[in-house]
């Protein structure tokens, strides 16, 4: 179990108060409050590649968290409140997220090996049923020799309406770059687009035109929820079903 108060002040000063917070079950994440202000103390596995993300995401504008240390992961809290689907605002938000996102993946990494990534995925099957896992291995292969070679930029990795800040019409924040990586910007469009044609449709006045084609999107949902499926599965979790739906229904 860590010590957050020990691990954090000699970054943000005394803490007043360490309060455990929800998150993926294989990190430790706390509310710190502090005189100076609140910060999150996070710890996993991914926590050194999440700050490396914060940093350029804030290098192009885009309001990712405040990072104090790398490794346990401290942040400044930001201003605002989780993006409500139902708000007047979404519209307007969703696409400063586009524009955003369209900056963020200018960020290239040549080094990385998004075919690499990809075929990694496909030596934990054993995570899904039998005939899942069957028709992964039929439609999967030929998709990454198809996208694997794309030039690979930073991605988010968890693009969601639930990881995005604002106060009112004004985006203040895109949090939880855990699952970052170098890939195809469409892997985050994918992501996005689990929360429905609407705000796919607003994301996309701000990020502009893509080239989608037939098929990639859903592939790539099928992939996303697979990492996702196999991370929950690694660290003992139970969110299991929702990610076999996806991968079921985008497969069929």
């Amino acid at each position: 179990m860590l010590d957050p108060i020990a691990l954090a002040a000699p970054h943000v000063g005394a803490v007043l108060r360490a309060t455990p917070v929800n998150g993926f079950v294989g990190n430790e994440t706390f509310r710190l409050d502090t005189r100076a202000g609140v910060y999150y103390l996070k710890a996993g596995a991914t926590v050194a590649e999440e700050a490396d993300a914060c940093r350029l995401a804030r290098s192009v504008g885009v309001p990712a968290p405040e990072v104090i240390a790398s490794s346990p992961l401290i942040t400044r809290e930001l201003p605002g409140r989780p993006l409500a689907a139902d708000s007047p605002d979404l519209g307007a938000v969703v696409r400063m997220v586009g524009e955003g996102m369209r900056r963020v993946h200018t960020i290239v990494d040549p080094s990385a090996s998004w075919r690499d990534r990809l075929s990694g995925v496909l030596d934990g099957l054993d995570v899904l049923p039998d005939r899942l896992a069957a028709r992964v291995r039929e439609v999967i292969p030929p998709f990454i020799d198809s996208v694997g070679d794309v030039t690979p930029v930073l991605l988010h990795g968890d693009l969601h309406l639930r990881h995005v800040y604002a106060e009112g019409a004004e985006l203040t924040g895109i949090l939880d770059w855990g699952d970052t990586t170098y890939g195809d910007p469409l892997f985050d469009l994918a992501r996005l687009s689990m929360a429905g044609p609407d705000v796919t449709a607003m994301f996309l006045t701000g990020y502009g035109d893509v080239d989608a084609p037939p098929r990639t999107l859903s592939t790539y949902r099928v992939l996303w929820s697979l990492i996702a499926l196999q991370a929950e599965h690694a660290a003992g979790g139970d969110w299991i079903q929702p990610h076999l739906e996806v991968i079921a229904r985008d497969l069929s």
